[in-house]
């Protein structure tokens, strides 16, 4: 097995329970199913974006992408493969990639969605 995917497949998944439990995150909320805000005390990047420690609104959007929103209004959109593997029980749940301290989000579980939408990497990135 690559050890990169033997990481993703045990490693990610229990850095997602510890980065879960440091992170405050809410549900979906009345104004969509498909939305949870998570608060991160750390900074993170996605596909070299990088974001600051804060408070994000995350929303699986119908044409197969991620928006994040930060507390200012700013919002970038990413693109997610789904990945059926669910149900995942009623709490939102980010998976981060830590490498030398740097948190990336490769993943995002919104409750009630059974489902888990990995966020697709552009051609050339490595982790």
């Amino acid at each position: 097995m690559n050890p990169g995917n033997l990481f993703r497949r045990f490693v990610a998944p229990m850095l997602a329970v510890g980065v879960a439990g440091a992170m405050s995150l809410l549900g979906p909320n009345s104004a969509s199913a498909q939305e949870v805000t998570a608060t991160a005390p750390f900074s993170f990047s996605v596909d070299n974006q990088q974001y600051p420690a804060g408070t994000y609104q995350l929303n699986l959007v119908p044409e197969g992408l991620l928006s994040i929103q930060n507390a200012s209004g700013k919002r970038d959109f990413f693109p997610i493969r789904p990945e059926g593997r669910g149900p995942f029980g009623t709490d939102g749940r980010l998976t981060f990639y830590k490498c030398g301290g740097h948190y990336e989000l490769v993943a995002v579980y919104v409750p009630g969605t059974d489902m888990s939408a990995e966020l697709v990497r552009q051609k050339g990135l490595k982790r």
